[in-house]
């Protein structure tokens, strides 16, 4: 029974068990509660992280890259580990690889290495996101319009037989219909609203046909005005619909972070939406995904030559931060952005909190918001193992 033991901790997003209390300790890949039971055999490790918080490990629902590789460009089982490993050391401890609209080969290449990559690591990948390419071409984001088009009975039968390997699929509402998303639902397959010119109408028949999710809210949509509230307003006047928000302080100005969280609550949560470049000591003045030339400005970010955003250089960590330091949230509301609601959003049940039984993924940091320890399933490292 291989026991550790983090002591003198600060805990956050925890379960009742876990409140004002400063010592957790894991077992068998599992969160348990500290007992003078686990010590007995005087095998246990014990690490003192004197006065550092922990919390959850992040989990980020949207990531097309990072430490200079590309999920979407080669999509394969050694990019996923690149990824994995970059991730890992920045406090994500599970994500999810996305897809955007492009050439089935490709797809498939995708399906393939994500069902290897989470047979491998069962708790690191809830699966596939596919962000399109059934999505509206009016709000495309740098995505190849070539590539995007209407959804047809094929397209369900492929999703049928894929759907233990994806996570969920990015849909606009007027391009998969009501009919279509509750017989994809029926047969649990994943949706979410996102680059979509959807009315506030459509996509309140969307939420009333069961999708409980938007994917990055503000960015790749409509915005609202007085007589069209559009996909924004739907999803800020619903009581069950989750949102994400791209935490890089580039996609969405504070205010309107603020404004979502201040409504969605603990529906609210953040995605780094990161690409290869994220993580690269050099990053190079651009970049080609999908066909797409993709331009590093340091001001505003990433841009195609249109000026669409696209993508980020981000971690979730980073994401955090920006909460804190520029939003204003308070440090448990940040951490929760990244933890609990994304994984309540995606329906996983037992991560994205400190309670006994859950999966032992966490993050120990300063108050510098430097790393000092990343728990994934379990296995400690420090932080010079991290790099």
């Amino acid at each position: 029974m291989a026991v550790t033991v983090l002591r003198n901790a600060q805990l956050h997003i925890t379960s009742e068990e876990f409140v004002d209390v400063d010592t957790v300790a894991i077992m068998d890949h599992r969160i348990v509660p500290m007992s003078p039971a686990l010590l007995e055999d005087g095998t246990a490790e014990e690490i003192d992280v004197k006065g550092c918080h922990v919390c959850p490990g992040f989990i980020d629902l949207l990531v097309n890259g990072c430490a200079g590789v590309s999920f979407s460009q080669n999509p394969s089982i050694d990019t996923l580990e690149s990824m994995r490993r970059w991730q890992t050391a920045h406090g994500t401890t599970t994500f999810v690889p996305t897809m955007i609209s492009g050439p089935r080969e490709n797809l498939s290449k995708a399906i393939a290495a994500v069902a290897e990559f989470k047979e491998k690591h069962p708790t690191v990948c809830p699966g596939l996101h596919m962000e399109g390419p059934f999505i509206s071409s009016a709000h495309p984001g740098f995505q190849p319009s070539g590539y995007i088009r209407p959804y047809t009975q094929a397209d369900f039968d492929f999703f049928l037989e894929n759907r233990d390997t994806l996570a969920y699929v990015t849909i606009a509402p007027e391009v998969v219909r009501p009919k279509g998303i509750v017989e994809l639902l029926a047969n649990k397959i994943k949706l979410s609203i996102g680059h979509s010119s959807a009315t506030y109408y459509e996509a309140m028949q969307a939420f009333k046909a069961g999708i409980t999710n938007v994917t990055h809210l503000y960015n790749g949509m409509k915005s609202p005005v007085g007589r069209e509230p559009g996909l924004v307003g739907a999803a800020l006047q619903s009581e069950k619909v989750f949102a994400s928000v791209i935490a890089d302080g580039k996609h969405v100005h504070p205010a309107l972070v603020n404004l979502a969280h201040k409504i969605l609550g603990d529906r609210f949560y953040i995605v780094s939406d990161a690409q290869s470049v994220a993580g690269m000591s050099k990053a190079p003045s651009s970049f080609v995904l999908g066909g797409t030339e993709i331009f590093v400005d340091h001001k505003r970010g990433l841009i195609d030559a249109k000026g669409s955003y696209a993508g980020t250089t981000i971690s979730m960590f980073d994401g955090v931060k920006f909460l804190v330091q520029s939003c204003g949230f308070s440090l448990d509301d940040a951490l929760l952005a990244a933890t609990s609601a994304p994984a309540r959003a995606l329906g996983l049940n037992e991560y994205g909190r400190i309670e006994g039984g859950f999966i032992a993924d966490m993050v120990v940091f300063d108050d510098e918001f430097k790393i000092q320890y990343v728990v994934q399933n379990g296995y400690v490292k420090n932080s010079l193992e991290l790099i």
